[in-house]
């Protein structure tokens, strides 16, 4: 008969400082070990659920000159719909207003997306080369760049533990397992014949290319790409975009 007691399981620290104080407790070697172990976790979470991801991410704002760097704000529940909206669907479209943060949201996912599996191709496209390189990566990749694209800002400000031996050139980012980052300016000719794995698409209402764009981009939806949509709204009911957005047939031979 076995006699042997079976061994119980440290009860969970009750608060923060009881959990620091069970580190403090430990020898180097041992913190060490709890400490990479602990940042093994984050990352296979980061991994398997976005919005812990999210936890992590830094945002630029501009119009607050004292304090430009800021946690991305998860605590408006509309950001938080959005990011499971885009995990879950294959197409998603979104419109926006100005300055609601969803232009960084996508930023965010494709950042998400290229780290979490290797070989991975993700494009975002917007009419003009300039504003597709801020998104993506600004020219050089120089690592003294003062101005950063917001996937570059996003990869720069992560934590030092997180971060990725990542390369960096205008409107690309490539990383150690093989995904890529691009950036590409408005124009069917410029996504076709491309297979990417997820492709975000800024202010499509105001590309003058939509429709071909839909046009070529909808066969790849049809084979498993993921498709992320984002615009304002330009009040043309005949728009690629307006139709996408309510679900009605696209009709109209207009480019946009």
């Amino acid at each position: 008969m076995n006699t042997t007691r079976p061994s119980r399981l440290p009860r969970p620290p009750r608060s923060p400082d009881e959990a620091l104080a069970r580190f403090d407790s430990l020898n180097p070697s041992e913190q060490k070990a709890t400490y990479r172990a602990l940042q093994d976790e984050v990352l296979r979470r980061c991994t398997d659920d976005g919005l812990f991801f999210l936890r992590f991410v830094k945002t630029r704002d501009e119009v607050d000159p004292d304090n430009t760097v800021k946690p991305f704000p998860l605590h408006y529940e509309y950001l938080r719909v959005l990011w499971q909206e885009m995990e879950a669907y294959q197409k998603v479209i979104i419109a926006k207003s100005r300055q609601v943060l969803v232009s960084w949201l996508a930023c965010a996912f494709a950042v998400w997306w290229a780290r979490r599996r290797p070989n991975q191709y993700v494009v975002l496209q917007t009419q003009v080369w300039d504003d597709a390189t801020k998104l993506v990566c600004m020219a050089g990749g120089n690592r003294d760049a003062t101005y950063l694209g917001r996937c570059q800002f996003i990869e720069r400000h992560m934590p030092p533990w997180m971060r990725l031996p990542i390369k960096e050139s205008e409107g690309q980012i490539t990383y150690p397992h093989g995904s890529m980052i691009e950036a590409l300016p408005g124009g069917a000719d410029k996504v076709r014949g491309k297979v990417p794995s997820l492709v975000v698409e800024d202010e499509f209402a105001y590309q003058q290319e939509a429709r071909g764009v839909w046009t070529a981009l909808a066969p790849l939806v049809q084979k498993g790409m993921k498709l992320v949509i984002v615009s304002t709204p330009n009040g043309a009911e005949g728009s690629t975009f307006y139709h996408l957005y309510h679900g009605t047939p696209i009709q109209t031979p207009t480019s946009g």
